[in-house]
């Protein structure tokens, strides 16, 4: 015997059904991507970096080296580490989503808005003592250019006296 159904009931059912796999779906893509965020250590251990599913730098923590490193080298390392820990975060992304909603479509579409792995290599500068930030990084061969001479300020203009009386003298002799 079937049951009685009106018309339209069992794409209600139907629907509410989806709309409960879809919620369920989304509980677990939130859960699995609040658990996404990953740490970075450099390979000499001076920097430490922890980014967040959203790709924000959440901590940062400097190893008894870093101060020996220098500015630039320093700089350079937490950017390399930073780099990783957002490459390690996305792909832990990506692998949650496709374990939860299947390697289809929409995971292609997710994986084009994915960090690019680059180069390691192109991470550390050339010269790591060089700070492209500092003034001397940017010098050239040719002296600098005068620049315009400095004109003093004008004095306060002088305020014009008032036209002396005739008696005014005997007052204000000076």
């Amino acid at each position: 015997m079937q049951p009685h159904l009106e018309a339209g009931e069992d794409f209600t059912l139907l629907l509410e059904r989806e709309a409960r796999k879809l919620q369920e779906k989304a509980e677990a893509l939130t859960a699995a991507f609040t658990a996404s965020a990953a740490t970075a250590r450099s390979a000499d251990g001076s920097v430490t970096v922890k980014v967040e599913a959203n790709g924000s730098l959440s901590s940062i923590e400097f190893g008894n080296r870093a101060c020996a490193l220098g500015p630039a080298r320093l700089s350079a390392l937490v950017m390399q580490t930073v780099r990783e820990a957002q490459r390690k975060t996305a792909a832990n992304l990506m692998d949650s989503y496709v374990g939860i909603n299947g390697d289809d479509q929409a995971a292609e579409l997710v994986r084009t808005f994915m960090p690019k792995v680059e180069d390691a290599e192109e991470d550390v500068p050339a010269n790591p003592e060089q700070d492209k930030w500092a003034p001397e990084a940017h010098h050239e061969d040719r002296p600098p250019q005068p620049g315009r001479p400095v004109r003093p300020p004008n004095p306060p203009a002088s305020r014009p006296r008032p036209p002396a009386a005739p008696d005014d003298d005997e007052m204000r002799p000076w």
